[in-house]
């Protein structure tokens, strides 16, 4: 229990294959990064025992910090959280509880007393003649959330605050001064077997997507073409990273791919994509949605913290760098390494695709002007190119707060992040948050 009201806060991202950490305080009115930790959860042992694996990596990863004297913020995966943008009647503060609690009911797709929920009213805007009020609506089933807390207690911890992965993305990207007043930025994190879109207009949240394409589909591919093993197949992915990236353009209109509008997707109503700044939300950030609340009408993914890694494959993609040294890929008979990914590549563009085109078509009309890459291979100049090419951006980039605002420790306390920074981006912002609330 802390007696003292903390100076530092912890963002702990916990993966299903990593944990990362970052201690953050502040100086002079700035954001400093103190410490960064990693840790790989152990594969045989998630296997066995998921919490205590990741109770090991999360007590791992905070090794050289002090927890428990620190305002430590956790999170939930944004693919199990449910959220809602709803309008309501403009009402009084006193009967609003009420109002959102109603509007929950129509909302969300579980019994109310079977999620944690949380709102927070955004805006209040005009809609003809009739004023309204933009509320951010968040539930998250208690089994979720409990899965969290066994995960701590076994790591002999206790969270703060519990925030969501996607939302805590637009928390770091505001930290490190990343948005732009007049723009529309898309925040793209891949993770292993997930990705998140988060849509932020003039700084402000707006819609947010989870998708089921990950970094572990290119890793698959490889190890198939190649009959390797999965830790070969990673360095083979590895040596793209090495590969110098061409420059960045904006393709004509003829080199863009024709917007295909899936109608039963477009059918799919959205109360409102509004929104406001996203760290206000509570449980610490509660964000975004999956399959539940997302507009698409993907079927519920069962995967998760406390699920088994697919076997198929053998060993999990770290969200580390993907291998090291280069790997020769054999006699002149194979496939180039490109063809080989070129196939997951065109499922990934597709899933963004279909979320720049509900954006910018059906809920604001207008385009995305930059795409900010973050997560375990978004250093690879392939996934930047391969996006840039095909939606028709001006920029895509890959996040590094080692380069921005935020004041950065000593090369040896944050060498995880400054070997792969982007990865980084949500336990940023989680720490973020919490120095926030302090």
């Amino acid at each position: 229990m802390l007696f003292t009201k903390p100076k530092r806060a912890i963002g702990l991202d916990i993966g299903t294959h990593s944990v990362k950490a970052v201690q953050m305080s502040r100086s002079g009115g700035r954001l400093c990064v103190d410490q960064v930790g990693y840790a790989v959860v152990n594969r045989e042992q998630v296997n066995a025992d998921p919490v205590s694996a990741h109770a090991v990596a999360v007590q791992e990863a905070l090794a050289s910090m002090a927890p428990a004297q620190s305002y430590l913020v956790a999170a939930l995966p944004g693919q199990t959280v449910v959220i809602r943008y709803p309008r309501l009647k403009e009402t009084d503060r006193e009967n609003l509880a009420a109002a959102v609690q109603r509007e929950a009911g129509q909302n969300i797709p579980y019994d109310l007393d079977e999620v944690e929920l949380d709102w927070t009213l955004l805006d209040e805007v005009e809609e003809g003649s009739q004023r309204q009020l933009k509320v951010l609506l968040v539930a998250a089933r208690h089994e979720v959330i409990d899965s969290r807390v066994q995960i701590m207690e076994a790591a002999s911890l206790q969270f703060s605050v519990l925030g969501v992965d996607s939302l805590a993305l637009a928390d770091a990207a505001e930290g490190c001064d990343l948005f732009r007043t007049g723009e529309t930025v898309a925040l793209v994190n891949i993770g292993l077997t997930s990705a998140s879109i988060h849509f932020v207009k003039d700084g402000v949240s707006t819609f947010i997507r989870d998708v089921n394409w990950g970094g572990r589909e290119l890793i698959q591919a490889i190890a198939k073409e190649y009959r390797c093993e999965y830790k070969e197949a990673e360095k083979k992915l590895e040596t793209l990273a090495h590969e110098e990236p061409e420059a960045k353009r904006q393709p004509t209109p003829s080199e863009l791919p024709p917007l295909e509008m899936d109608p039963d997707f477009m059918s799919e109503s959205l109360s409102d994509a509004g929104g406001d700044t996203v760290s206000d939300v509570g449980f610490g950030g509660l964000s975004t949605p999956d399959s539940l609340s997302d507009p698409f009408g993907e079927a519920p993914r069962t995967g998760g913290l406390l699920d088994p890694l697919d076997e198929e494959l053998g060993e999990p993609m770290l969200a580390s760098p993907l291998g090291g040294s280069s790997v020769e890929l054999g006699g002149s008979d194979e496939k180039p390494l490109k063809e080989v990914i070129s196939a997951p590549l065109s499922r990934m563009v597709s899933e963004v695709r279909r979320s720049f085109d509900y954006y910018e078509h059906q809920l604001y009309e207008r385009p995305v002007d930059r795409l900010i890459l973050s997560g375990g291979v978004a250093h690879l100049p392939i996934i930047g190119k391969t996006l840039l090419d095909e939606l028709g951006v001006e920029t895509v980039e890959v996040a590094d707060p080692t380069s921005g605002p935020i004041v950065m420790g000593d090369d040896r306390s944050i060498a995880p992040m400054k070997a792969t920074p982007a990865q980084y981006m949500v336990a940023l912002g989680l720490a973020a948050r919490g120095m926030a609330d302090l």
